[in-house]
Parts: structure tokens; C-alpha cells; sequence
């Protein structure tokens, strides 16, 4: 994959590489860097421009258009050595461009499922702990997980997830690459302007993100009373009271929700599409989280079946991200509550009439709502008083 090659790339001057890489015709680029863009994004195109007809007759022509256009732009790059190393340049220059607009999380996902049989082939059935520890961590994947998987001499085997595992390998990698290059500014340059432009043009009507406004909260101080959760929170709140034993899944959302709720009930998981990687410490400060953490086990935790102190504080702590991972793991959408893929949320899910409201969206949402509620009912008092 071209990240292994860039040490061949570091003494590259990246404007005079992407000046070398695009020809302006009439106010439009050409570059080999549009046409890998293309390629990545061949099936949504596909479907903006043709709708049910042949795909693999306009594959083929996207990815021959790709081809030549390397083969046309690589004789302005001497000093390569053959044309898969200009290859991997262009993949890098895109990766750089991808990286400072709001599609960097979507390119990300299509590059990995494009590449994974690839990567896939170079895997062996069998990958030491450590390594597969590494991705797994960075990944939410459900499949990576290590206690579904044999282990032995320190080797996990894979052949099982092969496919998921080769697919999370270059995303990881891709997402640390961009998480570094999002860390310096890009240059000031008309031609990476002009680009970034085509990029964007290219991609506004290719990719929706989703809408996620839901309803955001005023201004609130003072304890929140039970009734203004969502059931789903009552319900695994009630589960864990009477000592029952919720899904890992269940307590995660539970967990992470209670924290989001007390220091910041407008925080989301999607901002702009693109996932919000926060940690505990941007909302709270540590006495504050070192006070939810145990609250929340003498309070509630220590009732449940399967207790276990230690792991109880690890977990929490993971799951807002404080410590032992640097992000929170959010609790999810009111939509992958009803259709859970067996998490063990959709019992859980109870809608009222709040929750059947076409702007909760989220469970945050139905907190944010009766809020907002209240607050508006406190201020209409106050102004029939005076």
C-alpha cells in the first residue's frame, strides 16, 4: 500500500508536485488526482449518471481514464522510478487534499473497501496479539473483538474476519495518516485552491450527509429529574437498579449518555457528517469525572450481577474517553436503538409521544427537549409574575 513508500516522498516539494499533476483547460483540472478520485468514487457516480445500466462497461472506462492519465502526468515526474511509484504519490497528494475538506471520513471508508482484497492477500490467517490489538482498538467494528476470536502462542487467527480485519487495517492507517496531516496548514496556492475546488464540486452532490440537527438545549443549571430521560435510559437505569445484567452495549450508551447529559447534553456523535472525537476532558475537568466515575459505580454499578470494581472504572473511563482512550464512544441513535443488529438495545426502546417527535433523533434530543421545555414554562412565569 502507498503508505509503506513514503519515505520516497519526503524530500518532495508538495506544490510543485501538485502543479506538476494538474493541467487547467478552460478553468477545469486535469490531474491523475481527480481521476484516482473518480475511481474511488466510481460507484456513485455510476449512479448519479446512469442509473440501472451496465456498471462494469463504466468501471472499466474510469478506471482506463485513471490508467492513462498516470501514464500521461508521469513523464513530468523523471525521477520515479516506475509508474506504481508515481502511483503511490498521487494516492498520497490525494490523501493530503482529502484531508482538509469535509470528506475525509468518506473517502477514508471507500478507499479501505476498494483495497481490502488486496490487503486481504497479503494478510496471513494469523496476526500477533499486539498488532491486532492495535486495530481493534481503533476500530468500531463488532467483529474485532478478541474474545470471539482463538488465540494461541500469542498469534490471534483471523480467517474468520480476514475481510473485516484487512478492510479496518487501511482504514486505521489512513485515519492516523490524516489525523497528522490535518495538524499543518496547507500552503496558500492557487492551483491546491483551484483543486480542493474540483474536489468539492465533484463530491457536494455525490455524497449526503445526513441530517442530525435534532434539538439542541438552552442554557440549564441544576439537577435533571428522572422523568426528563428518554425510556430507553429509565429502562436500563431500572435494569441496573434492581440487578439486572444490561448488554455491554446497554451500559455503554447508558454510561455515555449520563456523562454527555450532565456536562454537555448538546454534544452529538455527527457533526458535518463526520464523526466528533472528543474526550472527557474537553467537557469536564478531572475532579468532575473522577467524581462521575464513582457516583456512578457506588451508586449503580456495584448492583449489578456480574460487578467487578476494577473492570467497572476501566470501562467507564474508556467509554468517555478519559484515560484509557482518547475519545468518547457515543451513545448511539435513536434509529440503531430499534434496529440493533442484536446489541441488545432494541428492548430498550419504548417509544412516547417525545420520542415519536420528528426531531428526536437522538436520546440527547428528548433530554434537550424537555429543557427546553421547562426553562421556556419558568421564563413565561416570570413575566406573568412581574
Amino acid at each position: 500500500m502507498f503508505w509503506e513508500h513514503l519515505d520516497k516522498f519526503k524530500d518532495v516539494d508538495f506544490i510543485e508536485a501538485i502543479k506538476n499533476c494538474v493541467t487547467v483547460i478552460n478553468g477545469k483540472c486535469k490531474s491523475p488526482i481527480l481521476s484516482k478520485l473518480q475511481y474511488i468514487f466510481v460507484e456513485e457516480e455510476y449512479a448519479e449518471k446512469y442509473g440501472r445500466e451496465d456498471f462494469e462497461k463504466f468501471f472499466e472506462e474510469i478506471k482506463n481514464k485513471y490508467n492513462d492519465d498516470l501514464i500521461k502526468y508521469k513523464e513530468r515526474f523523471l525521477e520515479m522510478e516506475d509508474i506504481k511509484e508515481f502511483e503511490y504519490l498521487v494516492d498520497y497528494l490525494l490523501l493530503i487534499l482529502m484531508a482538509n475538506t469535509r470528506y475525509s471520513n468518506v473517502y477514508i471508508r471507500k478507499y479501505a473497501e476498494k483495497y481490502k482484497e488486496e490487503m486481504e492477500k497479503k494478510l496471513s490467517n494469523e496476526v500477533n496479539i499486539w498488532e491486532f490489538i492495535k486495530i481493534a482498538s481503533l476500530s468500531r467494528d463488532n467483529d474485532l473483538h478478541l474474545e470471539r476470536l482463538d488465540l494461541k502462542n500469542g498469534q490471534v487467527n483471523i480467517y474468520r474476519i480476514k475481510e473485516t480485519y484487512a478492510r479496518e487495517v487501511i482504514r486505521v492507517k489512513l485515519k492516523e495518516l490524516v489525523d497528522k496531516i490535518k495538524k499543518v496548514k496547507l500552503p496558500e496556492d492557487e492551483t491546491i485552491k483551484n483543486i480542493l475546488n474540483e474536489i468539492e464540486n465533484y463530491l457536494k452532490d455525490k455524497v449526503k450527509f445526513e441530517s442530525i440537527e435534532g434539538i439542541k438545549a438552552l442554557n440549564y443549571r441544576g439537577e435533571i429529574p428522572l422523568e426528563w430521560h428518554p425510556p430507553c435510559i429509565r429502562g436500563i437505569l431500572r435494569d441496573i437498579q434492581t440487578g439486572g445484567s444490561p448488554s455491554h452495549y446497554a451500559r455503554r450508551s447508558f454510561v455515555v449518555y449520563w456523562f454527555v447529559a450532565k456536562f454537555n447534553p448538546n454534544l452529538r456523535p455527527l457533526e458535518n457528517g463526520e464523526l466528533v472525537n472528543i474526550s472527557a476532558l474537553d467537557i469536564a475537568s478531572e475532579e468532575e469525572i473522577e467524581k462521575f466515575i464513582d457516583d456512578l459505580i457506588s451508586m449503580l454499578f456495584k448492583n449489578v450481577e456480574d460487578f467487578d470494581e476494577k473492570k467497572t472504572r476501566y470501562y467507564i473511563s474508556h467509554n468517555i474517553g478519559y484515560k484509557v482512550a482518547g475519545h468518547i464512544t457515543h451513545c448511539e441513535y435513536c434509529k440503531n436503538w430499534k434496529d440493533d443488529g442484536g446489541k441488545g438495545l432494541s428492548y430498550y426502546c419504548n417509544p412516547d409521544e417525545i420520542c415519536r417527535r420528528g426531531d428526536i433523533i437522538h436520546p440527547l434530543d428528548y433530554l434537550c427537549y424537555n429543557i427546553n421545555i421547562h426553562l421556556n414554562q419558568n421564563k413565561k412565569t416570570k413575566i406573568n409574575k412581574s
